[in-house]
């Protein structure tokens, strides 16, 4: 009777079992290779200091083709890279510059935002109920819905400052939005970046990497 009980015990406790290999393998088969990509996010940025619009639009076709355009308050300029070159136009000013490539992967940090599991130390996710699971890392606390193979939400304290990150998705649980509120010194700054568009770069037509 114990064996049967202990026996019981162990298959509960595996069946909610979930590595960190697993999930990363589950988020990478619901989304887009990186290096293969076309997307246009707006940033808007609410503080203190007032809002603030940022639009980005880029694309990959593989490590050495990306074509990217930045346009906010301070900057406003368009990356073309093509192999080892790359061409910056002020879109302003149409001012030119043709520069080595240093190998520079344009766009990272937005992409990594969008799943934050690649990149940063990671532990194994604990179950938390239900579908849930909790994953304790260099970035914070991320919330994993296993069921729905979705990132929640995203947590980070420390002692001078907390950040809140909330994801959001459409019916097809395609993400839509990221939504991060920052608190720090009592004040209180929010950055939603919306997915306006995010799908593969192979119709993207070749030509516009040429220069």
């Amino acid at each position: 009777m114990r064996k049967l009980l202990l026996s019981i015990l162990l298959f509960s406790v595996s069946s909610f079992a979930l590595s960190l290999n697993q999930i990363r393998a589950d988020l990478k088969t619901s989304s887009l290779a990186q290096d293969s990509i076309e997307m246009s996010i707006r940033t808007t940025v609410n503080s203190s200091a007032g809002k603030q619009n940022i639009s980005i639009y880029m694309v990959k076709k593989g490590p050495l083709k990306i074509y990217a355009e930045m346009k906010a308050p301070f900057i406003s300029q368009r990356s073309i890279v093509n192999g080892s070159r790359m061409k910056v136009v002020d879109l302003k000013t149409n001012k030119i510059q043709i520069l080595p490539y240093n190998g520079e992967v344009l766009g990272s940090k937005t992409l990594s935002k969008i799943n934050p599991l690649d990149s940063g130390d990671w532990q194994e996710p604990v179950f938390v109920s239900e579908n849930l699971y909790k994953i304790v890392g260099s970035q914070g606390t991320l919330y994993y819905d296993s069921k729905k193979k979705r990132i929640e939400k995203l947590e980070h304290n420390d002692a001078t400052s907390s950040a809140l990150t909330t994801f959001t998705y459409d019916a097809e649980n395609n993400l839509k939005t990221m939504e991060v509120s920052v608190i720090a010194s009592g004040k209180e700054t929010k950055v939603t970046t919306e997915i306006l568009a995010l799908r593969s770069s192979k119709k993207f037509p070749d030509k516009l990497f040429e220069f």
